[in-house]
């Protein structure tokens, strides 16, 4: 499953992007926000280095996390005139802005771009029934597994053996999966317990075992 849901996520080659625009880059530092609900759509951003994360906050106070955006993807993209989510750093993350107005014009000069594009809203689809399986249909184990699954993916070369970034804090996943802290820190020591992954340090974790952590999060793994 990919991280972006809601918060559409283009994967692109840097090369690529140059051709868009020479907006300017932001250097952000942990929980900076890179724009706010309702403020006006006025461009997108291409995340350079780091992570960022898109969320929405209920009047009750609840939070619902819609997306994860690491390097080389772009978050803002199909908001219409506003923002409908929250947005901000997770690290120390660089971002280079691309106006509306950029952007246009690259998908007129570059019709491979808007083929991309294209190829992305028609992705969300998918994207927003994997969401919803993951969350009405999945045991909290599985949907850990799932993110763990996702979050191994999106670091190049082996996926076990090594430690790969998981620059999100518990509560941010809970907010993502639809869990609890406590019920997300409990199934990562399960998982750990089962000799599936190691939690090394604080924002990293190990694969050990990739075909067990795939069968859970096909819900067909065994718990014991």
């Amino acid at each position: 499953m990919q991280l972006s849901t809601i918060a559409l996520a283009v994967e692109t080659q840097t090369s690529a992007m140059g051709a868009i625009g020479s907006g300017g880059v932001r250097l952000l530092s942990p929980y900076d926000p890179l724009f706010r609900e309702g403020d006006e759509t006025t461009g997108f951003y291409e995340i350079l280095s780091g992570a960022v994360r898109a969320y929405k906050i209920f009047p009750d106070g609840r939070r619902q996390i819609v997306a994860f955006a690491f390097a080389g993807d772009i978050v803002g993209f199909g908001h219409g005139d506003t923002y409908r989510f929250d947005c901000d750093a997770l690290t120390t993350t660089r971002v280079r802005a691309i106006p509306k107005s950029s952007l246009l014009r690259a998908m007129r000069e570059r019709p491979e771009l808007g083929e991309k594009l294209l190829e992305v809203a028609g992705g969300e689809v998918a994207n927003m029934q994997d969401l919803s399986i993951l969350l009405c249909r999945k045991t909290a184990i599985e949907r850990i597994a799932s993110f763990l699954l996702t979050m191994a993916g999106k670091s190049a070369g082996p996926l076990t053996g090594r430690q790969l970034p998981l620059p999100m804090c518990r509560a941010d996943i809970a907010d993502y999966l639809g869990l609890t802290i406590e019920t997300v820190s409990r199934n990562m020591t399960r998982l750990k317990a089962m000799r599936v992954i190691d939690l090394p340090n604080r924002g990293n974790f190990v694969v050990r075992d990739i075909d067990r952590l795939r069968l859970l999060a096909q819900c067909e793994g065994n718990m014991h």
